[in-house]
């Protein structure tokens, strides 16, 4: 009989990992996780925060926000750009990201060169969502 029950870090099967990954890229890679925050700030007041992570290869942002006052003025283009700058320096080449399909954020996505990937209907809270990404340069 099969038996499913709470597992923990030690009860991975990492050799049957190493086993995939050599099948599916041609050889063993390791999966390198570097998760990231930065702020931005304006006169020591907080006025913006973008927090994701670096993934082999591959920077996905998690959350992106910026202080209602002080959209429009950049901030999260700045953001953005740090996070793209922290990629380089791990090598990454893609940046992707998931944000609600009718938010008024797809065009701000757009403009930094972000392309629609992918739809995911009916996701968080039962909303629409979408998926971007782009090329790391």
């Amino acid at each position: 009989m099969i038996k499913i029950s709470k597992a923990t870090k030690k009860d991975s099967l990492d050799e049957e990992w190493q086993l995939c990954n050599a099948a599916r890229y041609g050889k063993s890679v390791n999966w390198i996780v570097k998760p990231f925050m930065f702020k931005a700030e304006e006169n020591g007041k907080l006025i913006g925060t973008i927090d994701g992570k670096y993934e082999s290869g591959v920077i996905y942002i998690s959350s992106l926000i910026t202080a209602k006052t002080s959209r429009g003025k950049g901030v999260g283009t700045r953001l953005v750009n740090k996070a793209e700058e922290f990629g380089k320096k791990l090598e990454a080449h893609k940046i992707w990201l998931v944000t609600g399909k009718k938010w008024s954020e797809n065009i701000f996505y757009k403009k930094l060169g972000f392309e629609l990937i992918g739809e995911l209907p009916d996701f968080y809270f039962h909303k629409d969502f979408v998926v971007y990404s782009k090329t790391i340069k």
